[in-house]
């Protein structure tokens, strides 16, 4: 029997603090699929994710730049800058949360240091990790795959299977766009991680065997495989 992977983060409000948001914040789901926020609109509210995992990506050019998972607050630029949302925010799986006006948000952050200074932190991860994607530019393939590998990891979104960790929900498309290669290199990286008994795939799923191969390949600084 599969059990999911512990969520690898404490999540950024308590129960309390949600509880105490309802009054003014919304409760709703969304099914796999649900696009949540468009880039390009205009709106201050921000999602708080309950359970599920969501994506943030665009469309042209075709990139994923985040996958998030329960405990995360997303869109929370938009109130503090005004400007208009920069990404798709789409439901990876089923997924409840809770939509935050954009005004009861910035109360929030003046009343709650702790919730203040944990998102500051998050966004300064996040800025780090924008950054690396930007050098990504210049490793190879191999090396830009496995570390596209292991943010989906990270995010907890796999489930512990008999023979690995499963990843479902992710085609070869959306590995190609998280890891801003053709969706030719990753065919060909992926056939290479099989050979070698690191990975297995399936319609919309790989199976991860090995995740310290992956671990050590992302770290290496020459151009060959494990």
């Amino acid at each position: 029997m599969e059990a999911s992977t512990q969520t690898l983060w404490k999540p950024l409000l308590s129960d309390e603090d949600q509880n105490a948001l309802l009054p003014e914040a919304h409760a709703v789901s969304y099914p796999k699929g649900a696009t949540l926020v468009k880039a390009g609109e205009h709106s201050d509210y921000v999602v708080y994710l309950r359970s599920g995992h969501v994506k943030s990506c665009t469309q042209e050019p075709r990139a994923i730049f985040g996958i998030h998972g329960p405990g995360t607050m997303i869109g929370e630029l938009a109130p503090l800058t005004g400007e208009p949302r920069t990404a798709d925010l789409v439901a990876l799986t089923h997924i409840d949360v809770l939509h935050i006006p954009g005004d009861v948000f910035l109360k929030l952050l003046q009343s709650n240091p702790h919730v203040h200074l944990a998102l500051t932190q998050r966004l300064a991860k996040r800025v780090r990790e924008m950054s690396e994607v930007q050098e990504e530019s210049f490793l190879t393939s191999e090396r830009r795959l496995a570390r596209a590998i292991l943010r989906i990891v990270d995010s907890g979104i796999g489930t512990d299977g008999k023979n690995g960790l499963v990843i479902a929900g992710f085609s070869q498309s959306d590995l190609a766009d998280l890891a801003r290669i053709s969706r030719e290199s990753v065919s060909g990286v992926l056939k290479q991680f099989k050979a070698r008994g690191t990975v297995s795939t399936g319609r919309e799923r790989f199976t991860i065997h090995d995740t310290a191969a992956i671990e050590a390949l992302a770290m290496r600084r020459d151009r060959s495989l494990i």
